[in-house]
């Protein structure tokens, strides 16, 4: 295989690369499924992740970026499964937690939502956005406390990390709860 993809077709189903060339091919589609999705090629990407997963199962980050298109692209329950498979291989990502959160929460799994942020920001104490929605989802519940306290250390963390904008977006949401 060459280092240059771009001319390269989709792996074919019959091709069995040894250890070393699987690794190797599925971390080449692997960024280029990150360069497609980035340009806006969504099914390229689509099929770079799934030729990524096909070559190295194991491949964690392949199925938290596949989850996060399969998100942008509707389909909520195969993102759920990605980011399920995603923390098999990882438990440690807080990235993975949360992404799962956020489609739980679209699924209307809330309690599920809640979790996932909580394991998240246990992960990362310093995952703002976790804190801003696990804010929103225990103001959504009626814990006015739980949400204060979560908005307010979200808006510190985004103070400490100069995200103004969302600093002061993250204000206006402790003043209204």
């Amino acid at each position: 295989m060459t280092d240059n993809l771009d001319n390269q077709p989709d792996i074919p189903i019959d091709s069995q690369p040894d250890l070393p060339q699987n690794f190797q091919a599925a971390s080449k589609y692997y960024h280029r499924g990150r360069d497609r999705d980035l340009g806006g090629d969504l099914e390229g990407a689509l099929a770079d992740y799934n030729c990524t997963i096909k070559l190295d199962p194991n491949y964690a980050k392949a199925y938290v970026n596949r989850g996060l298109l399969r998100d942008r692209l509707g389909d909520r329950h195969g993102a759920l499964s990605d980011y399920d498979r995603a923390i098999e291989l990882d438990d440690r990502s807080s990235t993975s937690y949360y992404n799962r959160a956020n489609v739980r929460y679209r699924l209307e799994d809330i309690h599920g939502a809640l979790d996932d942020y909580d394991r998240s920001i246990q992960l990362d104490p310093n995952y703002a956005k976790a804190y801003y929605n696990r804010g929103l989802i225990c103001a959504y519940l009626g814990n006015r406390e739980g949400a204060r306290q979560d908005l307010q250390a979200a808006a510190e963390l985004f103070r400490q990390q100069d995200r103004e904008w969302d600093y002061q977006r993250t204000l206006e949401k402790v003043d209204r709860v």
